[in-house]
């Protein structure tokens, strides 16, 4: 469903607006993967406060599953891929180069970038609205997803209960999937209305392995605090705790 847009700044709020959508949604889904993936080489650390691991690594999976189910909703009006690809079905006079010259006239590069097609293709346009529609299984099983579970919890399901996670299971490789894809569609709009394009990339994205070697520096000491009361106690100068 189209969005009614009036000018070029009203279209370039939508797409700078959703891709913070996509973005988010990308750094809380690689944070939950990062840490998911720490346990392997801080397993003892993390044991030591079990409860709060687990509801983070649940609390950023959920963070950018509510993210992505917004960048590909299918409700009229709402801000989504499928519904940015319509507006601009219907309004592609705002990638006109008349347009885009005068969008970036303090680029100084401006003319020759206007040399290159800045008209999206239809045949490209109609493959990137198969792929953010429920034709694609993955979208399909996000949207029910969103409806099920998300945006409102099914009390049928829940009477008859149905595990909408477990019987339409969206793994981690279609999440993936989609959040990459959807950037690469957005950043080929974005690239053509204005010549830019955006990153899914987070300064600082490996900052929670300082918490982590924290902890296993913390646990360390801990360690040897306790090895050293044994031994001068007269015990067993290997016991791990």
């Amino acid at each position: 469903m189209k969005i009614e847009v009036k000018s070029s700044e009203e279209f370039e709020r939508l797409l700078d607006a959703l891709f913070d959508e996509i973005v988010n949604a990308s750094i809380f889904f690689r944070l939950h993967r990062d840490l998911a993936g720490s346990t392997k080489d801080y397993l003892d650390e993390m044991n030591q406060s079990p409860a709060f691991w687990t509801l983070t690594l649940k609390a950023h999976f959920d963070a950018a599953l509510i993210r992505l189910c917004r960048v590909y909703d299918k409700t009229r009006n709402a801000l989504s891929l499928r519904n940015l690809l319509d507006t601009i079905q219907a309004n592609l006079y705002l990638f006109d180069t008349d347009s885009f010259k005068e969008r970036l006239k303090e680029n100084a590069f401006v003319d020759s970038l206007a040399k290159t097609a800045r008209k999206p293709e239809a045949k490209q346009l109609a493959e990137d609205v198969s792929y953010v529609s429920e034709e694609n299984p993955a979208v399909s099983k996000l949207i029910l997803w969103r409806n099920k579970l998300y945006a409102h919890r099914d009390s049928l399901n829940v009477i008859q209960k149905k595990r909408i996670a477990i019987e339409h299971p969206l793994t981690f490789g279609e999440v993936s999937n989609l959040i990459e894809n959807g950037a690469t569609i957005l950043n080929r709009y974005s690239s053509l209305f204005k010549a830019h394009t955006h990153s899914t990339q987070l300064v600082g994205r490996d900052d929670y392995k300082y918490v982590l070697e924290c902890l296993k520096r913390d646990l360390e000491r801990h360690k040897e605090e306790r090895r050293a009361k044994v031994e001068w106690y007269g015990g067993e100068a290997d016991v791990d705790y």
